[in-house]
């Protein structure tokens, strides 16, 4: 099977093609960004890195066509004047331009898009980058488009989100706060398991966003 991540070099690609190379099968990987493999240390072995502009034709395309699967890590967080990112040019244009190019061939790769289950007010525009993309996808790829709905994926490596990880999922489940389940923390291991699953079109909860 041939698996293409698209923003393999970040903490959830990275994560994802880790799982995939353990668990043993005879998986072609590739990852597509803008940096391939220049300036990034831990890269996962057995995985080819390229170095891609999805903004403009390329090699990327026929990577594309040739998968069984991509999955699409690419986005951020929040948007910066300094770097000169937003939603729209780093979030929402590289997940349509494949999209687009899936549906100009006649392949049956499937696309699955890591969306969010929610997030705070102050990320709506965040939200609506995810949403948007998952009506484009559906609407073009219909069953070939998979959204995958985490919440805050954390782990020791990053331990930005790994403190209000370990207490999101306490207050949940220890104190019974459910009204928090909204935000789904994930186990960036248990996370990297479910997408094998979602990837070896096998049930997963995380298909299931919950309100």
């Amino acid at each position: 099977m041939k698996i293409t991540i698209m923003g393999g070099t970040g903490y959830i690609g990275q994560g994802i093609l880790s799982a995939l190379v353990q668990d043993r099968n005879n998986y072609e990987l590739t990852s597509l960004s803008r940096s391939g493999a220049q300036n990034h240390t831990n890269l996962v072995d057995s995985v080819t890195y390229l170095a891609v502009d999805l903004t403009k034709p390329g090699h990327w395309q026929t990577v594309i066509d040739s998968s069984d699967v991509v999955v699409d890590c690419v986005g951020i967080f929040l948007p910066s004047k300094r770097k000169n990112t937003s939603y729209q040019k780093n979030s929402i244009d590289p997940a349509k331009k494949v999209i687009d190019e899936l549906m100009a061939k006649t392949t049956q790769t499937r696309f699955v898009f890591i969306a969010a289950n929610n997030a705070p007010w102050p990320l709506k525009n965040y939200m609506k980058a995810k949403e948007e993309v998952i009506d484009y996808g559906v609407e073009k790829l219909d069953n070939r488009f998979v959204a995958v709905y985490p919440g805050m994926v954390y782990d020791k490596q990053r331990m930005l989100n790994f403190i209000p990880g370990v207490l999101l999922h306490f207050a949940i489940y220890g104190l019974h706060l459910n009204f928090l389940k909204k935000y789904r923390p994930v186990k960036r291991q248990k996370f990297n398991q479910e997408m094998l699953q979602i990837i070896k079109q096998q049930s997963s909860v995380l298909t299931n966003k919950i309100s």
